[in-house]
């Protein structure tokens, strides 16, 4: 099991909140930076503003063109987040599990002994 890297300083996850808002942070990342707001009541008032700010930003530019579900809320989100993770950690399992077998199939085949 490999260890896991060093958390993520509130500051630096004040930093990462504009790209989680607008999409522009890769999964692995985003999932961080979610497990860091979960826990961190700062974080998240932060979190909160910021997007809150955005929203009225956007209603502001926009008006009648914003569609109503452009305006996840900030809960939702987090959760759309989460799920990714979860799901994109079922899908390596998965691979890592089908290789595995083929790699059994494969050695009881060509009469390959596993171990001792």
């Amino acid at each position: 099991m490999r260890k896991s890297k060093k958390q993520l300083s509130c500051y630096e996850i004040r930093q990462k909140i504009k790209p989680y808002i607008t999409g522009e942070m890769e999964l692995p990342e985003a999932k961080e930076f979610v497990e860091h707001v979960r826990h961190c009541k700062e974080c998240r008032e932060e979190l909160e503003a910021y997007y809150a700010f955005s929203a009225a930003l956007m209603q502001i530019d926009y008006k009648d063109d914003v569609k109503g579900n452009f305006f996840l809320n900030i809960e939702k989100r987090l959760e759309k987040t989460e799920a990714a993770a979860a799901k994109a950690k079922k899908e390596h399992l998965v691979k890592w599990v089908v290789y595995v077998g083929v790699a059994l199939f494969i050695a009881a085949a060509t009469g390959v002994s596993i171990g001792t």
